[in-house]
C-alpha cells in the first residue's frame, strides 16, 4: 500500500522523478514512450504558458512522488491564445501499485475542480487534433490521439472520473520509398492549372501554435491557382527538433487540416497533398504520419487513396464541467 500524504504543485527538483513515473506508467501498458529530464526541460517546462500550479504531484509522507497530472486550457479556435472555456488533461501518470486507481482518481478530481473553478466548460483528454498544448511528439500517438488503445490504466481512471469516450482516432503511416502520386484525368488537369510551392517562412504567425510547436521543425506548402492567381490551401508538416535528445525526429508528421467538402476543391487538395509528399520524398524523408478521427470518412478515404496505412487506434475522452 502507498500512503499519499498530499497533492502539491510542481517543483523544479521534480523532473527526475517525473521522468521515472512516466517510464513506469508506460511500461505498465507495454509502451516504450519515455520523457527524459532534458525533454521535460526543453519541450514542456520551457513553454511560455507552462504554469506550475497546473502540474500536480502526489507524494508520500517521505515526499516521494508516486503520480502526477498535467492539465490546463487548450488554444482557441484561431490559434492565437488560450481558450477561456476549452480545457485539457494533458497527461496523467501513476506508479503501478495496489493504490494506483485511488491515486489516479484523486489527481483527476483535483484537476477538474481547479478547471471548473476557473470557468472551464468542457475538458478533453489527453490531447487531440483540435485541442492540444503540450507533449507533441513526446506522448504516445504524438499526443494527438486522445488515449491510445493499449493504455487501459488511463482509460480506467478517466471512466471513474466521469469522462466518456467521444471520438475514435487512428494513426496512419506512409512509406515514402514506395509512394506514387495518384494519377487520373482529374489530377492531370489540376497539374495544368495549379502550382504547389514550399514556403520559406515556415513558422506560424499565430502565437499559441508557434509556442506549441516551439520544440519542432516545420515544413509548409501551399496550393496556388494560376488564373486568377490566389492561394487556395496550405499544408504543414512537422517533426521534433532532432537535436533534442530523447525525441523521435525521424518521422515527419502531417498537421491534418479539414478536407474540403466540394469535390472540385477536394481534388485540388489531394494534389497539394501528393505534391508535398513527393517533395518530401525528394528530401529523402522516409515516413510521413497523419492522425484522423475514425468518423472523418473523407479524411480517411483521402489518406487511403494516397497510400497511407492504419497503424494504431485511440479514443478521445471528454467531460462537461458546466
Amino acid at each position: 500500500m502507498i500512503a499519499v500524504q498530499r497533492i502539491r504543485s510542481f517543483l523544479n527538483t521534480d523532473t527526475p522523478q517525473l521522468s521515472k513515473l512516466w517510464t513506469a506508467h508506460h511500461a505498465a501498458v507495454q509502451s516504450r514512450s519515455a520523457c527524459s529530464v532534458s525533454v521535460w526541460d526543453q519541450c514542456i517546462l520551457s513553454k511560455p504558458f507552462f504554469d506550475r500550479d497546473e502540474l500536480l504531484v502526489a507524494v508520500t509522507p517521505d515526499e516521494l512522488p508516486v503520480g502526477f497530472i498535467h492539465f490546463g486550457f487548450a488554444g482557441n479556435s484561431q490559434g492565437t491564445r488560450a481558450s477561456e472555456t476549452e480545457s485539457l488533461i494533458h497527461k496523467i501518470c501513476v506508479a503501478p501499485s495496489p493504490d494506483e486507481d485511488a491515486i489516479g482518481l484523486a489527481l483527476l478530481t483535483r484537476a477538474l475542480d481547479s478547471l471548473r473553478s476557473r470557468g472551464a466548460k468542457t475538458c478533453t483528454s489527453l490531447g487531440c487534433m483540435d485541442h492540444n498544448a503540450f507533449y507533441l511528439g513526446v506522448g504516445d500517438g504524438d499526443h494527438l490521439m486522445g488515449v491510445v488503445a493499449r493504455d487501459a490504466r488511463t482509460q480506467r481512471w478517466l471512466n471513474q472520473s466521469g469522462f466518456i469516450p467521444t471520438r475514435p482516432t487512428e494513426s496512419w503511416d506512409l512509406d515514402l520509398s514506395s509512394f506514387r502520386p495518384p494519377m487520373d484525368r482529374t489530377q492531370i488537369s489540376i497539374r495544368r492549372t495549379c502550382t504547389v510551392g514550399r514556403l520559406l517562412d515556415e513558422d506560424s504567425n499565430q502565437w499559441w501554435l508557434s509556442s506549441v510547436f516551439g520544440h519542432c521543425e516545420q515544413i509548409r506548402f501551399n496550393l496556388v491557382l494560376r488564373s486568377p492567381p490566389r492561394v487556395e490551401n496550405e499544408l504543414m508538416f512537422w517533426y521534433p527538433d532532432p537535436t533534442i535528445s530523447g525525441v523521435d525526429g525521424s518521422v515527419v508528421r502531417l498537421w491534418m487540416p479539414t478536407v474540403p467538402e466540394s469535390e472540385e476543391v477536394r481534388e485540388r487538395f489531394i494534389y497539394l497533398m501528393a505534391e508535398s509528399l513527393r517533395q518530401l520524398q525528394q528530401d529523402r524523408k522516409h515516413t510521413v504520419r497523419a492522425y484522423a478521427c475514425a468518423d472523418q470518412q473523407s479524411t480517411v478515404s483521402m489518406l487511403q487513396r494516397l497510400g497511407f496505412r492504419s497503424t494504431e487506434h485511440g479514443m478521445i475522452y471528454s467531460i462537461k464541467l458546466a
